[in-house]
């Protein structure tokens, strides 16, 4: 038998030759090819700014929701990345990720990051100058990130959309990377750290998880202070191929292809917002049971009354856009349930509502109840909430409220209404003995 030596490279051509995408459609279908052999190349992108991937961690970090909490909940941290430069644009960290998350991370992405980072930290928003609309997003299939309003937000913005497929995580390896990078150099470390493999209900891990969880030592301000300058040590390191700053690489792509901003008030509302399609009524709209009106809606109330389109900011629940048809502007509308002098996450005040509720329904049964609800005094409790069980409530709802209470200025109180007796209400009135 006469053996042959073929070299590397002459296999390397003969496989070359073969179209594996044609061969791997036709054997086993489409579905399994574009899955397996989709062009990578096809997605290059070859300036800073072009393309983002977004993504949340496999790993959870075990924090408190505010100082006073009594139990750890488990925490996720959702990045956006650049793909050129490998930058790392925004943060956001949630106990369950859903749409609202995928606002905010945007919103955090494109903004200027002093525009949502505390002041504590402006020396960090000073040296973190990622900001602009990216042309394309890459993300994978979760439901947060194709739910509708995920969708309609990036598309209001004008991005392309990349649905990553199923068992191609090299499609968005950037971030991908992003992330083992910040957990086995940053996170890994902190108190309250939970590896992917022990997240969820296995019970092979569950010790894994208890310690974790007996561990846990920082709030969830705390962990994102340690964070953001994390995320600005990882940007200033030397680029993998580039052999300089991942930072000098974005500022210098930038030079070329200058970033978009949006810069309008009504249209960042109307982006990053999340989008209700919703009857209009002579009470105005009603979205997530809070209802909206204003004089100029109930003006547009007497000439149309059918389908309307509402956009709702997640972190300020004060006003609403209303987009009416045959109306060139959007209509802006006033939170009509409760008066509200500071912003409000959604999450906070539907909070507040789910308990006034319970205490109204308490007191037709002749329970006793504490006074009507003031906001200041409900966000005072939230913010000094040891634990909270709601009834019609789920957990990570009322984590997620106590976690946006931490994060506002401390609530005051309103002052207590003095109690009067009968004589002192009765006095100088018709009923007075005295006069």
């Amino acid at each position: 038998m006469t053996e042959f030596s073929v070299s590397m490279e002459f296999v390397r051509q003969l496989l070359k030759a073969h179209d594996k995408f044609e061969q791997k459609n036709r054997l086993l279908g489409h579905l399994f090819a574009v899955q397996d052999v989709r062009a990578i190349g096809k997605l290059h992108t070859w300036y800073p700014g072009q393309r983002t991937e977004f993504d949340f961690t496999k790993y959870g970090v075990f924090l408190y929701p505010n100082s006073n909490w009594n139990q750890p909940e488990l925490y996720f941290d959702g990045l956006g990345v650049d793909h050129t430069s490998g930058v790392i644009g925004s943060f956001v960290t949630t106990t369950s990720p859903t749409s609202r998350d995928i606002v905010r991370l945007y919103k955090r992405y494109v903004m200027p990051k002093s525009t949502w980072l505390p002041s504590s930290l402006s020396d960090v928003a000073q040296l973190w100058d990622v900001f602009g609309l990216p042309h394309l997003v890459a993300m994978d299939n979760g439901a947060e990130f194709i739910s509708n309003a995920t969708t309609i937000m990036l598309l209001m913005s004008g991005v392309v959309i990349l649905r990553i497929p199923p068992r191609r995580g090299d499609l968005k390896g950037t971030v991908e990377r992003c992330i083992n990078t910040v957990e086995s150099r940053y996170i890994h470390h902190m108190p309250g750290y939970i590896p992917k493999v022990a997240v969820g209900l296995n019970p092979k891990y569950s010790k894994v998880r208890e310690r974790a969880k007996s561990a846990a030592r920082l709030t969830v301000q705390e962990y994102e202070h340690q964070l953001a300058q994390h995320i600005i040590e990882y940007n200033h390191e030397k680029h993998p191929h580039l052999k300089i700053p991942r930072i000098h690489v974005y500022r210098n792509g930038l030079e070329m292809a200058p970033p978009l901003l949006l810069t309008g008030q009504i249209q960042q509302r109307l982006t990053f917002a999340l989008t209700y399609e919703v009857k209009l009524t002579r009470e105005g709209v009603e979205v997530e049971t809070l209802r909206f009106n204003s004089e100029d809606l109930h003006a547009a109330y007497r000439s149309y009354s059918g389908t309307v389109v509402v956009k709702l900011d997640p972190d300020d629940v004060r006003s609403v856009l209303v987009i009416v048809p045959q109306y060139a502007e959007p209509i802006e509308a006033f939170l009509t349930t409760y008066s509200l002098s500071e912003r409000s996450g959604l999450e906070l005040l539907q909070m507040a509502i789910k308990a006034n509720s319970n205490a109204s329904a308490a007191a037709q049964t002749g329970k006793p109840v504490a006074a009507p609800m003031h906001f200041g005094s409900v966000l005072a409790d939230l913010q000094e909430a040891t634990e909270l069980r709601i009834a019609g409530t789920t957990a990570r709802k009322e984590i997620q409220a106590v976690t946006q209470a931490a994060a506002m200025p401390p609530a005051a109180r309103p002052p207590a209404a003095p109690s009067l007796s009968l004589d002192e209400l009765l006095k100088g009135s018709e009923l007075d003995d005295e006069a």
